[in-house]
């Protein structure tokens, strides 16, 4: 089972360990505010991407997004 957590700046993380989200979220962007990382539910929706990066109207949930041999990785970004 995955946990999500929001780093505070647009971007949500999955990974199967806080310890591990945490840890790609800082190998990522050296600076992050761990005081602003919070927790977010699987069931959180969002709208889902074609083949080409764009937006469809189908909503998926973050479980169903994350794909959990991919590690601890961004899974939702509003900075794209």
């Amino acid at each position: 089972m995955a946990v999500f957590f929001d780093n505070g700046s647009g971007d949500i993380y999955a990974g199967a360990t806080r310890e591990a989200v945490i840890a790609a979220m800082l190998e990522d962007s050296y600076d992050v505010d761990l005081e602003l990382v919070e927790e977010v539910s699987g069931e959180t929706k969002l709208r889902a991407s074609d083949e080409n990066g764009e937006a469809t109207d189908e909503l998926i949930t973050l479980d169903e997004e994350y794909d959990e041999a991919l590690g601890s990785y961004c899974i939702a970004s509003e900075n794209c």
